[in-house]
Parts: structure tokens; C-alpha cells; sequence
């Protein structure tokens, strides 16, 4: 290898690495792949499992009253003056000035009227609730995620339809050119192509425009880096969904995530008025110490065994009303779960005829756009043969191309539309996001 030769390669390394500089490559994601990556990733995700973990830490709490309590204790007392009996063999001391003890305790609640179990009750629903949020959430993110990877296709689709648009303006400019400085065109035709071409250039950079805010939030949604080239595989049609509206309404009632945390947060309301109920009840428990202590007679510094074993029963009798206050607040927290239960269900039911009336209107106007295509095609071309024969006017022809641009821009707006009727749809059924 000569040294041309090696500058060359050198050279060519050079550009590719400036070339990519500042972007991190990614695997290519079908919309399976960007919904995990999302799942895995995403801070809100992380974050609603950390929720959780704490809502399982106060249901263990809960349950800690069902475990004894044991306890070391250990004092040291001076006591001073001394208390002494006087004798004729000699003085006796009551008490000895250092005073040691030791022992060891156990505390059991033998018996509380369930009022254990009810605040247990209500630390599970409790917890309950937090995972029905978190599935929630994840469901809320893969759709979001669906509906930007679909987004991200279309924009890059019309950003091509728009690219070909202002190609075939371009090209049309150069004809009106050359037939204005061969006197067939005015002035006016070539300025007026001139203000098509802008008009094709600005859509474009709209286009663009919307679709890097759409790939910012996918990032946003995966927590990637700014600087990830996004790689999408991906058919830019919606799955065929059979839209039979009675079986559909059934499937929703029993698989929405929103179905069952109303039902959950009904069971939450009913262990907390359980709980609420129970405040008050006695309770019956039991204790044993067993230590170490001086201060017995007759050798009052010698250190003894001893044992102290009790079973006590506790009533409370009046506590301000607290309990009363806890019952109420506690029933009306269960009317309110009970009324927006009834809520959940009507709105699902709406979800569900919303989506299948959007789905169906996005299918008739893919059926119409592509009509409309097929139509503004043919204009096209009768139009060009017009214009090359000399028996149509410039403008005529620019009004020609730009309908048949914007009716498969139309098309394109259409099946999106449908794909995204498709997921409200499998959204409001309980579905998985693109039926993954």
C-alpha cells in the first residue's frame, strides 16, 4: 500500500468518525422492543415499585401486633439517705443505697376483638391499591409509547411524501425556467412556481419540526440519551380488530385496570371502617420479666433472681369521640368509593363506544383518501400531458400536484388516525398496547 493510499483510508476513518460524532447508535426497535425499553426505564415506573415497597413495609408493620414484644432493661440506683432500724444486735438497713437491676421482658397480646386483623385488612387494600396504580401507569406508558412510535412513523412518511413534493416543484421550476428564457412561460409562472416550492419547503420543515418533538418524547419516555439515533421497525398499518360493540363492552367491564381498582378501592374503605370500628375494642395481653436485682432481705447486695408475670385486660371507655369521628369519615370514604365505582363503569362503557365510533370514521376516510388518490393521480398526469402540449396553464398544473400531495398526506393523516383508534380501542377493552 502506497502512502496516497494510506492518506485516503486515513481521510475516509477521519470524516466517519466526525460523521457520527455526538450521536450514540441504537439497536433497531419494533414496537414490542421500545414498549419493554419503556417498562424498563422509565423513572415514573422505578419509582411508582418504590411506592409500593413502602405500602408492604406498613402492611408488615401492621402485622407486628400479632408477634410478642422482648425488651432488655438494665438500671442503676443511689439512694441516699438510708433508711436503718436501730436493734440491740445491731442496725438493718431497709433498702441498700446501690440498687442494681436486670431483667428481660415479654409482652404478648393474647386477645384484641380483631382489632389486629382489621388494621392488617386495611394495610393489604392499601397496598393492593398502590399495585393497581403501578399497573396503571404501565399500562398508561406502553400506550403512550405505542401511539409515539406510530407518531414517529407517520411524521418520517410524510416527511418523505413532502420531500418528493418539493422534488417534483423543484424539477417543474426548472421546466418553467427554461420555457420563460425560450418565451413559451412568463414571469409570472416561474414566480408562481417559486412561491409553490416555498410553500412545499415550509410544510416540510413543519413536519420535521413535529417530528423531532416526537422523537424527544420517546427518548423521554425510555430515559435515553439526548444524543440516541432512534432505529424503528415498524408496519405503518393498525391490526385488524373486530369491532362487535356488546362483546366488547364485556370484555372491558371484566379485564380494565380501572374495573378493578374501583373494586379494590371499595375493599380499601370497607377494612378501613373495619379498622375504624375496632379502634375501641378491649384487648387482653399478658407479660413476663425475669432479671436480676439486689435489695432483698436479708442480704440486701446480694443480687436474686426474680419473676414477674401478669395478664391484664384493657377497656377503653370514652376516647373524645375519636372512634365516632373514625366511623363516619371511614363511611363516607366507602359511599364515595362505592359511588365512583358506578362512575368507572359508565366510563367505561363510553371508552369503548367513543373508540369503536373513532376507529370506524378513521377506516372510511382511509377508504376516501385513497379514492382521492387514485383520482388526483390521473389529474396529474392528464394535467402534464396537458401542460407539455402547451393547452394548460402553469398554475393549473402546480394546483394539479398539489392536491395529489396533500390527498396522500391525507391518506397518511387517515391511517394514522385508524391505527390510533386501534389502540384506543384495545386501550378501552384492557387490551395490550398494539396486542402485545
Amino acid at each position: 500500500m502506497n502512502a496516497r493510499s494510506s492518506f485516503i483510508i486515513a481521510a475516509a476513518l477521519v470524516l466517519v468518525a466526525f460523521a457520527s460524532y455526538g450521536q450514540t447508535a441504537s439497536p433497531s426497535l419494533t414496537l414490542h422492543d421500545a414498549i419493554a425499553l419503556v417498562l424498563e426505564r422509565n423513572p415514573a415506573l422505578r419509582e411508582s415499585l418504590h411506592a409500593i415497597e413502602g405500602s408492604k413495609a406498613r402492611s408488615a408493620l401492621s402485622r407486628s401486633g400479632y408477634l410478642p414484644n422482648a425488651s432488655v432493661d438494665a438500671s442503676y440506683v443511689y439512694l441516699a439517705p438510708l433508711s436503718i432500724f436501730t436493734l440491740p444486735g445491731g442496725s438493718i438497713k431497709v433498702f441498700p443505697d446501690n440498687n442494681w437491676d436486670g431483667h428481660i421482658g415479654i409482652q404478648q397480646t393474647l386477645y384484641d376483638f380483631s382489632k389486629t386483623a382489621s388494621q392488617v385488612s386495611a394495610a393489604d387494600a392499601r397496598t393492593t391499591l398502590a399495585e393497581d396504580s403501578r399497573a396503571t401507569l404501565a399500562r398508561d406508558l406502553s400506550f403512550r409509547t405505542a401511539e409515539t412510535f406510530y407518531g414517529i412513523l407517520f411524521l418520517r412518511r410524510s416527511v418523505a411524501v413532502q420531500d418528493e413534493q418539493v422534488k417534483t416543484l423543484q424539477e417543474h421550476l426548472e421546466i418553467t425556467k427554461r420555457k420563460t428564457a425560450a418565451g413559451t412561460a412568463t414571469q409570472l409562472d416561474e414566480l408562481t412556481t417559486q412561491v409553490r416550492v416555498a410553500e412545499a419547503q415550509n410544510v416540510r420543515i413543519r413536519l420535521q419540526n413535529n417530528l423531532q418533538n416526537a422523537e424527544i418524547a420517546l427518548r423521554r419516555l425510555g430515559a435515553l440519551e439526548p444524543g440516541v439515533v432512534l432505529e424503528l421497525r415498524g408496519e405503518f398499518t393498525a391490526p385488524e380488530v373486530r369491532v362487535e360493540e356488546d362483546s366488547l363492552l364485556r370484555i372491558a367491564a371484566r379485564t380494565r385496570i380501572e374495573a378493578k381498582t374501583a373494586a379494590d378501592a371499595v375493599t380499601s374503605a370497607q377494612a378501613q371502617q373495619g379498622a375504624a370500628h375496632a379502634s375501641d375494642a378491649p384487648s387482653i395481653g399478658a407479660s413476663v420479666v425475669y432479671g436480676f436485682k439486689n435489695g432483698y432481705i436479708p442480704n440486701l447486695d446480694v443480687m436474686r433472681g426474680n419473676l414477674v408475670a401478669s395478664v391484664d385486660f384493657h377497656l377503653p371507655v370514652f376516647d373524645g369521640n375519636r372512634t365516632n369521628a373514625m366511623e363516619e369519615e371511614a363511611l363516607s370514604t366507602l359511599r364515595a368509593a362505592e359511588t365512583h365505582q358506578e362512575d368507572v363503569a359508565l366510563a367505561i362503557q363510553a371508552d369503548v363506544e367513543g373508540a369503536i365510533a373513532e376507529l370506524r370514521a378513521a377506516r372510511e376516510r382511509v377508504v376516501v383518501s385513497e379514492t382521492n388518490i387514485q383520482q388526483a393521480d390521473l389529474a396529474v398526469k392528464n394535467a402534464r400531458l396537458r401542460y407539455d402540449a402547451g393547452t394548460l396553464a402553469n398554475l393549473d398544473l402546480l394546483d394539479a400536484e398539489t392536491a395529489l400531495a396533500e390527498a396522500r398526506l391525507t391518506n397518511l393523516q387517515a391511517l394514522y388516525d385508524t391505527i390510533l383508534g386501534t389502540l384506543r380501542l384495545q386501550r378501552a377493552t384492557g387490551s395490550s398496547a398494539g396486542g402485545e
